[in-house]
């Protein structure tokens, strides 16, 4: 299996925002020096968002995933960068097609471009964005950015954007036809899209375990007559994560942030219960999430799991005992595939 890192740079009320994104930087490193296979970068607006419980501070102050992700490239050796996820809907396309191939040409082809429509309500408001349109301004959003990502003169027509005949620069580089393309997505007619358009599709943590597979067979049976590469690595599940060897730790924690996996489900959808939670995340001993981990590869086929440590607002020492615990106990299961591959 690969192991990939997922950072939400939540800033605390009272938390220097240069020390937070210090310790990421810390944790990115500890994760290549690890053999963590990706990086993987949210993107956030007008994130003081109050409400969430027991909570003040940002919710997230990475605006612009790939300015940061420029500085992982030159502190680290191999790991690879990843958006979770641009969102196309709140940028012009071809500005975020022009960003991913400057990305691509200086990182030397260690781009994973995830892109999305957002979900939370308060940026599409702050945006003067209506939510209803998301879809659509979204599905228009990802033809234009494909296109512009080969470098080919094109032009498009649409709804929403009018653009003449151009060329985009640079031309992709190290990376071809274009740098990795993955949309974020659980609907069945956008994994269809996909397979169609050689993306890669990012899960869901929600996603059942037959939904997952359901989804990836439905993938599989639509590229691979194209001659596309349908690795379940391109596949990859999120899962949030909590790993002590104590038991009683682990279950104060699951019990204590059940108000933060609401929050997580987008602050408007209601909590599944505790056991549920379960099912749905890695949580546990070492052995537990192990088992877990099994669980997700042989059940649902699964190869690659992008990691949220940080996930109930934990300190900065805390998500490094963890990525230290995850590496020595649960790693060392699913070698030598966690070895870091390069494109």
């Amino acid at each position: 299996m690969r192991f990939s890192k997922f950072i939400a740079l939540v800033c605390p009320d009272g938390k220097d925002p240069a020390e937070k994104y210090a310790e990421s930087l810390d944790q990115i490193r500890m994760a290549d020096d690890m053999g963590f296979y990706g990086i993987w970068l949210s993107e956030n607006h007008f994130s003081s968002k109050t409400g969430l419980p027991g909570f003040r501070g940002e919710i997230g102050i990475t605006p612009k995933p790939l300015m940061f992700g420029m500085k992982i490239v030159d502190s680290t050796r191999q790991i690879r960068v990843g958006t979770a996820v641009r969102n196309i809907v709140f940028t012009h396309p071809i500005l975020v097609a022009e960003e991913a191939l400057v990305f691509d040409l200086l990182s030397k082809g260690r781009l994973d471009l995830g892109v999305g429509s957002g979900y939370r309500p308060w940026e599409f408001e702050n945006f003067k964005i209506d939510r209803a349109e998301a879809r659509e301004r979204f599905l228009e959003s990802l033809e234009i950015l494909d296109k512009a990502m080969r470098g080919e003169t094109f032009s498009f027509q649409g709804k929403y954007y009018d653009i003449p005949e151009v060329s985009v620069v640079p031309k992709p580089y190290y990376t071809l036809p274009r740098p990795k393309l993955f949309i974020a997505t659980g609907d069945m007619e956008q994994v269809q899209l996909a397979a169609r358009k050689d993306y890669g599709v990012m899960s869901f943590s929600t996603s059942s375990k037959e939904h997952l597979v359901n989804l990836y067979h439905t993938y599989k049976n639509i590229a691979e007559p194209l001659g596309y590469d349908v690795s379940r690595d391109r596949f990859p599940v999120t899962r949030q994560i909590y790993i002590h060897r104590d038991p009683a730790v682990v279950q104060e924690y699951a019990e204590r942030n059940l108000p933060h996996y609401q929050a997580a489900l987008g602050d408007f959808k209601t909590c599944p219960p505790l056991e549920e939670l379960k099912k749905l995340y890695i949580i546990g001993t070492p052995q537990e999430c192990v088992a877990q981990l099994k669980t997700l590869r042989d059940e649902m086929e699964c190869t690659h799991v992008i990691l949220w440590f940080n996930f109930g607002w934990l300190t900065h020492r805390e998500v490094c005992e963890q990525m230290q615990l995850f590496a020595d106990e649960v790693m060392p299961h699913f070698a030598p595939e966690t070895a870091v591959c390069k494109p």
